[in-house]
């Protein structure tokens, strides 16, 4: 479903586009996320939905935004960014798992749990996957201060800990179930 045009993403992604042209776009964009991310839990809903978890918003050589409603009950497999990466939750929670590695190999994950409202930050060497461990969809905008689309990075299968070429298919068809601990 298209973004309606009183959408109360356009004036956020506006926003965080112009604090990214700023020479310290790492604080001004965080500024700007949090400031949103506090807007938009206080609606108390989702500002969008989608059949799909993740919606493109916005991507340019040095910023891409995307608009995830996580479902319950579903993680994505282990992947890279390459880049700084801000994740602002203002609708329920999410859970990353941080995966320590050893060349291209994943080891056991560390959990950190997040409820909206939150701001969090993951450096470009950060490997993950994310889940929503509430009972109702989240909501976030994910931030990334690069191209995401157009750079080559990585993805592990939540079976194996061996990295491949990421590729956005396969990571949507590897969301599962989330694994007991």
């Amino acid at each position: 479903m298209p973004l309606s045009a009183d959408s109360p993403l356009y004036p956020a992604i506006t926003d965080i586009v112009n604090a990214a042209a700023d020479p310290d776009p790492f604080d001004e964009v965080k500024a700007v996320l949090s400031f949103y991310t506090n807007r938009f839990h206080s609606l108390g809903r989702l500002v969008h939905e989608e059949e799909d978890d993740e919606l493109l918003l916005h991507a340019s050589p040095n910023l891409t935004i995307y608009h995830i409603t996580l479902s319950p009950g579903v993680q994505y497999p282990p992947h890279n960014h390459l880049m700084d990466a801000l994740i602002g939750i203002y609708r329920g929670s999410e859970t990353n798992f941080i995966y320590p590695a050893t060349g291209d190999e994943i080891d056991t994950p560390e959990r950190q749990d997040f409820v909206a409202p939150a701001v969090t930050h993951m450096s470009p060497d950060t490997i993950h996957s994310v889940a929503n461990t509430g009972n109702g969809r989240s909501g976030a905008l994910h931030v990334y201060l690069g191209d995401l689309p157009g750079t080559s990075r990585q993805l592990w299968s939540l079976a194996d800990s061996h990295a491949e070429p990421f590729d956005n298919d396969r990571y949507m068809a590897g969301a599962r179930p989330i694994q007991p601990e």
